[in-house]
């Protein structure tokens, strides 16, 4: 299967990271930035064609650059892989009529209060939530989803501000300290309220082409108490019939929000009442995921998605490197960091393929509340998914940070 109409031209919106545009590149792509100066590193200039540099990166401004760049540098399609700007690029392929995803689609995926109203006549297994716009909408929340409940941002991502409310009492506290404002214009409610999904987590990575979606790996998820990801193990430890189901859902998902093609990262918890969808992204899967798909399941997302943007003809077979692959993250205690090592050891282990230590002496840990205060990560391969998982935590613990508590607050 190729392509409708295939992509010799691409404007990059946003981001830091080089992986997708040495993928455009390889595939023979003209490429195109825009964003501020900031993300144009050495590597990323030497592989664009022209960069427009701006310094509002509202919504907005990014539309009205781009079509007046498209005026007088035409473009075949506008892309990005950061959350932030996911929006952005949707509505200048729909406002300049290019073949990309519906721009109702990306917007689901970006509004999680409007993915839930979209799904919720869908045959898509159903998630009891509500927009909370006000301090009065969480207190009368209860009326609608008994306690306990999730509460998170409309927009959020990486794990930010997510809130288990078990009772009134919390629910009153939070009332009191949240923000609801948003901008004049923006429709789209601050917080969103979920009934609490209990079970074991998983994200599904697909492909689809011309809406056709396919299964590249299904990953098991680690994560704290408070739901910061701490770990990631391709292929999944679940049996064949749970599988099935999970992907199933997810494939009802893709279809029921009309996504075309590209990579797609799906969260789906596994209740007593089957699989459940926690949230979706059209772009493929962070913390390295990416990567344990390309050593376990052996399909390179980057280069599959432009391959398939190109009009190449697609190869799904798979070319695995490993039988399994994980990633652990360092997490370490608030506070200053005073001492650090164990990085060639933790390289050097069985199995490991990269080793990342970030903490530094003299940095200040924050509290671990968002995948941003971890402070490293060992990526391992083995035989099997526990052999992996093992190597991987095992790496991560050759590393030392030694950390100087906060002082306690003086009266």
């Amino acid at each position: 299967m190729t392509r409708a109409l295939a992509v010799r031209s691409v404007l990059f919106v946003g981001g830091r990271r080089t992986e997708a545009m040495e993928a455009a590149h390889r595939a023979g792509m003209t490429i195109s930035y825009l964003g501020p100066k900031s993300g144009l590193s050495e590597r990323r200039r030497e592989l664009v064609a022209s960069a427009l540099l701006v310094p509002d990166m509202s919504a907005d401004h990014i539309v009205k650059a781009a079509i007046a760049l498209h005026s007088v540098q035409p473009f075949d399609l506008a892309m990005t892989m950061n959350d932030d700007f996911l929006q952005a690029a949707a509505r200048i392929n729909h406002e300049l009529g290019l073949l990309a995803n519906p721009l109702e689609a990306v917007t689901a995926v970006t509004d999680k209060a409007f993915m839930r109203e979209l799904l919720r006549d869908s045959e898509v297994g159903q998630v009891a939530a509500a927009s909370v716009r006000s301090a009065y909408d969480l207190r009368m929340l209860p009326r609608t989803i008994p306690l306990p409940v999730i509460l998170k941002p409309t927009r959020g991502t990486a794990s930010q501000s997510i809130h288990v409310i078990h009772d009134t009492e919390q629910l009153d506290a939070l009332a009191r300290e949240l923000d609801f404002s948003v901008p004049a214009e923006d429709t789209t409610p601050p917080w969103l309220a979920e009934e609490f999904l209990d079970g074991a987590e998983f994200s599904v990575e697909t492909f689809s082409m011309a809406g056709r979606h396919h299964l590249l790996a299904v990953t098991e998820k680690f994560k704290t108490a408070n739901f910061v990801e701490i770990g990631h193990l391709v292929p999944a430890r679940t049996p064949a019939e749970q599988q099935d189901r999970i992907v199933a859902e997810v494939i009802t998902l893709l279809t029921a929000l009309g996504v075309q093609e590209g990579p797609a990262h799906t969260e789906v918890m596994l209740t007593a009442r089957g699989p459940r969808i926690i949230e979706t992204h059209t772009r493929p899967g962070g913390d390295a995921i990416v990567e344990l798909v390309r050593l376990a399941s052996g399909f390179d997302i980057q280069q599959l998605t432009f391959s398939w943007l190109a009009g190449e003809p697609v190869d799904l077979t798979p070319e695995p490197v490993a039988g399994a692959a994980a990633i652990w993250f360092l997490t370490v205690p608030e506070g200053k960091v005073t001492a650090v090592g164990g990085l060639a050891e933790a390289s050097a282990a069985e199995g490991v393929v990269t080793a990342v230590l970030t903490a530094a002496v003299g940095d200040l840990v924050p509290p671990l509340h968002n995948s941003w205060a971890r402070q490293g990560d060992v990526i391992a391969i083995g035989d099997d998914p526990d052999t992996a998982l093992q190597r991987a935590r095992q790496g991560v613990g050759r590393f030392t940070v030694e950390v100087e508590p906060p002082s306690a607050p003086a009266f």
